[in-house]
């Protein structure tokens, strides 16, 4: 019976030690460095890294056409092919 008993307290004296170290410690959102006020000039700044930059949305840069008769009479003119663009279910592209 006095190995059951001890067996449980350093139990519970591991689990509890383990607990506090684990609570002492800071959490994920305390280690990042977040700003904790936006200013303008921060904003400027996040603006720009999250904008579109030349060359990445290489796809926007097409002349696209939603009428695919104006695009077939342009594509006939100049002696191109058409590219047909759907979403799901065959919904416009623009739609999704």
């Amino acid at each position: 019976m006095k190995v059951i008993t001890l067996t449980v307290m350093l139990s519970v004296l591991a689990l509890v030690s383990s607990a506090n170290s684990v609570l002492a410690e800071p959490s994920p959102i305390e280690k990042l460095d977040v700003p904790t006020k936006l200013t303008p000039q921060k904003f400027a700044g996040f603006h720009t890294l999250i904008k579109p930059q030349r060359g990445e949305s290489r796809w926007m840069e097409i002349d696209w056409h939603p009428r695919v008769w104006k695009a077939r009479r342009k594509a006939a003119a100049e002696g191109k092919p058409l590219f047909f663009m759907a979403g799901s279910g065959g919904a416009p592209a623009a739609g999704c």
